[in-house]
């Protein structure tokens, strides 16, 4: 069963948007709601994607992956987000 993840992402230099979509397109599926900012819905946990994300960040970069807990959530986001959030995953 999936699970939800949040991930900030800053990568050192030179790595291309292009890399960084190649990873996160390891995940079952994402949502970027801010340059920086992804939500991962994913069948690996938190150590499995710093392990693939760190080339992206070291050095001079930024990574930051913690579980997302969705039973007490409210908010103000695009209707694209509610969309992907709500949205049934059978992986």
């Amino acid at each position: 069963m999936g699970a939800y993840y949040h991930v900030y992402l800053s990568p050192k230099p030179g790595v291309t948007p292009e890399q960084v979509e190649k990873t996160m397109n390891m995940a079952v599926d994402w949502f970027r709601h801010k340059p920086t900012y992804w939500i991962l819905y994913t069948t690996s946990d938190a150590k499995k994607w710093y392990s693939r994300l760190q080339p992206l960040v070291e050095p001079g970069g930024q990574v930051y992956i913690c579980k997302l807990d969705r039973s007490d959530s409210w908010g103000f986001m695009p209707k694209q987000f509610w969309e992907w959030l709500g949205k049934p995953r059978n992986k």
